[in-house]
């Protein structure tokens, strides 16, 4: 008896009608953000893929996990860490830190693969993120990392 056994790949997304609609697809079934506003969820995601500031994995051609950030600097993902500022996206040469803004995975196994190649792509930079759902985050749990470049 021959089984075959999918594989899960690691993606970025490019920024095409067909990504958004997965990723929208995708989200609109997750308990985390399926209670969302898609006006609101929508520009971030069409920003994250319009800056390639997005990785998927995708097995069987379906989404089982999407992980989406934006540029920004120390000071204002620290404040947003306190909900004490907005954050808004600065260009890659500007920025010194990034906000992993979406994570939602419907295959577990996919979890620390998004988050090791988050932080390969974002070198150099302290990243921020929040753990919680519904506006309610998780407290006394490491939220921030700084990726070194190798040889550092």
């Amino acid at each position: 008896m021959n089984q075959e056994v999918s594989e899960t790949t690691i993606v970025c997304l490019a920024a095409s009608y067909e990504a958004f609609g997965m990723v929208i697809d995708f989200l609109a079934e997750s308990d985390v953000f399926s209670n969302f506003e898609i006006g609101t969820l929508s520009g971030v995601i069409r920003r994250q893929l319009k800056d390639g500031n997005n990785l998927a994995a995708i097995c069987d051609n379906q989404i089982v996990g999407y992980a989406g950030w934006l540029h920004t600097n120390e000071n204002t993902g620290e404040e947003w860490m306190e909900n004490r500022a907005i954050l808004r996206p600065l260009p890659a040469a500007e920025a010194d830190a990034a906000a992993l803004t979406v994570v939602a995975v419907s295959d577990p196994k996919a979890t620390p693969r998004l988050m090791r190649g988050a932080r390969e792509l974002n070198k150099g930079k302290r990243v921020f993120f929040k753990r919680g759902y519904d506006g309610v985050v998780k407290q006394g749990r490491k939220n921030n990392v700084l990726n070194i470049n190798a040889g550092d």
